[in-house]
């Protein structure tokens, strides 16, 4: 399998640029240009350990210095009181940073955007204030200075070269843990959590779980980071361990580089560090301070120009060449799973007509919720059968996606009790009451537009399955279900409404779900439209699984739906067939109209 992979120009090519990294420090000769080398590899590998949490999760920090300060100070005390291996207080700085970064993420991941930022920047600078004022143990404002005592074992070297291959090594394994989790189903989760979290959670991803797990694995590499640079410059200071500058420099790098991707840090470090440190030579003399200003002239003309990063650019010009290579390989790959894996077939059907109308699927019993003073849903029951399809309607502000929110887990009740396959369900999480069998869409539409449509369900697919290609294999058989197959490789962001719509039953389909409830899926859809949207659903209800759908449309209602009930002001006023629901004058009054029973 691996060398099948090597015959193709998307990994050789990259590995022997890797590879001719690998001998290029052998050329430099010049002290400063081989300290500039190093320092590209570093900020690289930093930023690598940044962007697993900033650019895959989207929890921009901008106080990960924290770490980095935990790592350097760590390694150096331990070296200079006991004479310990920085090799060995590498990893315990590691360690203990991981720990600080529980402690620091659990509460501040309930914070969103500006305040989750301002919050790790606040903790960077507590940080640097302590190891100031415990100046018998950090020396505070003076810094550490590490004795020059060179040894493999002491992590000190008399050249330079044996600095930059370390650097190396640090950046390859940084770069093969970003790829493998860009690939996994861990990168999956962090890049759909960091475009939509509520979407994310209704799919079967445990947010809180990856997000600490993402800031665990940033942590420590980060504070491994730490000690290198202490080992490197053979001195440390609070000012410098914890400072909000290199946080900042952490962020650019991969945001220049291109965000959320391996490679990325590395063409960012590519471009800034070299640049940094020619202006910081040139003009920091006489012009002090106006590097600064073209540095970040600079980095304003990349960010307008290649809005995306680097990385964008670099791929799309990859992609061309390799084209050259393997034209249209990978339609053929993918039709050949496609044939090998049948999933969905027209004529399954679970549920015998027998057994449907008597068995108690789903319940809710006296379920309310209030938002103040605001009874967005009082006292409401009901009874879902295995196997049927279910209308809700109502007027608009009835409470009917309240309801729908309340059944996911996005909202608790305040009052009452959610019954599910004789288990109850009120207070699960929603990834939980996801993993319990009940998949659901949104009124409006919520992809994961960045990824592609084939990305999307994929991510679905991984609450249930662990690996990658039995999720890619699955994927694409409910993409064809679907009828997106033509645009499996399409971002998300990019598909017409209907698509987006069609998307979103796929990711509920995904998560191998045994009741869908579907919210205004038919809205926006022109008759064409509506006309594929009620074939698919039937489809769907064919393979057993039962719906509840939200629907305005009431001539789709009508026709679909076995029961409806109907909501007003969060009260159930009606419940029965559609042929009790059209002649119940408190229905006509509330919502349909006279106007409706005269059509």
């Amino acid at each position: 399998m691996i060398l099948t992979q090597l015959k193709s120009p998307t990994y050789y090519f990259p590995l022997a640029l890797l590879a001719l990294m690998g001998v290029f420090p052998l050329w430099i000769k010049d002290p400063f240009y081989l300290h500039i080398f190093i320092m590209v590899l570093f900020a690289a590998a930093l930023s690598s350990a940044w962007n697993l949490i900033g650019g895959y999760g989207g929890q921009l920090s901008l106080g990960h210095t924290a770490f980095f300060g935990v790592g350097a100070y760590c390694s150096s005390l331990l070296f200079l009181n006991f004479s310990l291996s920085p090799w060995v207080g590498m990893l315990l700085g590691g360690l203990l940073a991981s720990g600080l970064s529980i402690i620091v993420g659990y509460p501040c991941f309930r914070l969103k955007g500006a305040f989750f930022a301002l919050a790790t920047l606040a903790i960077a600078e507590v940080l640097r204030i302590l190891s100031i004022n415990f100046d018998d143990l950090t020396k505070g404002s003076m810094g550490i200075r590490i004795p020059f005592r060179p040894s493999f074992v002491n992590f000190i070297f008399y050249d330079k070269l044996s600095y930059a291959y370390i650097a190396l090594c640090l950046l390859f394994l940084m770069l093969a843990i970003s790829l493998a989790i860009g690939r996994s189903k861990m990168g999956y989760y962090l890049v759909a959590l960091k475009e939509d979290e509520d979407a994310s959670k209704v799919i079967g991803i445990n947010t809180i779980k990856i997000k600490l797990l993402a800031i665990i694995l940033s942590a420590f590499f980060t504070a491994i980071c730490g000690t290198f640079y202490a080992q490197y410059i053979l001195f440390i200071e609070p000012d410098a361990a914890f400072s909000s500058e290199l946080s900042v420099h952490m962020a650019l790098v991969a945001i220049i580089g291109g965000v959320g991707t391996a490679a990325g840090p590395l063409f960012g470090s590519l471009l800034m560090t070299p640049l940094g440190e020619f202006l910081r030579s040139a003009l920091g003399g006489e012009y002090r301070g106006l590097h600064l200003i073209i540095y970040g002239i600079i980095l304003i003309f990349v960010v307008m120009l290649i809005p995306k990063g680097i990385h964008d650019w670099v791929k799309i010009g990859f992609e061309r060449f390799i084209q050259k290579f393997l034209p249209g390989k990978r339609e053929t790959e993918e039709r050949d799973i496609l044939s090998n894996y049948p999933l969905w077939k027209e004529e399954r059907n679970l549920q015998s007509e027998s057994r449907r109308q008597t068995r108690i699927f789903w319940e809710a019993r006296e379920v309310s919720k209030f938002f103040g003073g605001l009874a967005a849903l009082s006292n409401v029951n009901l009874k879902v059968y295995e196997g049927e399809i279910l209308g809700l309607i109502g007027p608009n502000g009835a409470g009917k996606t309240t309801f729908f929110n309340v059944i996911s887990g996005l909202l608790k009740p305040d009052k009452g009790t959610i019954i599910f396959q004789g288990k109850e369900i009120t207070e699960l999480k929603p990834h939980s009451i996801c993993l319990e069998g009940i998949g659901r869409t949104f009124q409006i539409v919520k992809p994961f537009p960045n990824i592609s449509a084939l990305g999307n369900v994929m991510t679905a697919c991984f609450c249930r399955e662990k690996n990658s290609g039995k999720a890619k294999s699955k994927s694409l058989e409910i993409i064809n279900f679907v009828g997106l197959w033509n645009k499996r490789n399409f971002p998300a962001g990019s598909l017409t409404i209907a698509e987006k719509k069609f998307l979103e039953l796929a990711k509920a389909l995904a998560t191998c779900p045994k009741l869908i409830l579907l919210d205004e899926v038919m809205a926006g859809l022109n008759p064409t439209e509506v006309s594929e949207a009620l074939q698919l659903i039937k489809k769907i209800n064919q393979q057993g699984i039962s719906l509840i759908i939200i629907e305005h449309v009431m001539s789709i209602i009508m026709t679909l739906c076995e029961r409806i009930m109907v909501l007003n002001h969060g009260e159930k006023i009606a419940e029965g067939s559609p042929e009790e629901i059209a002649h119940n004058s408190a229905v006509i009054e509330a919502y349909l109209g006279q106007d409706y029973i005269n059509a």
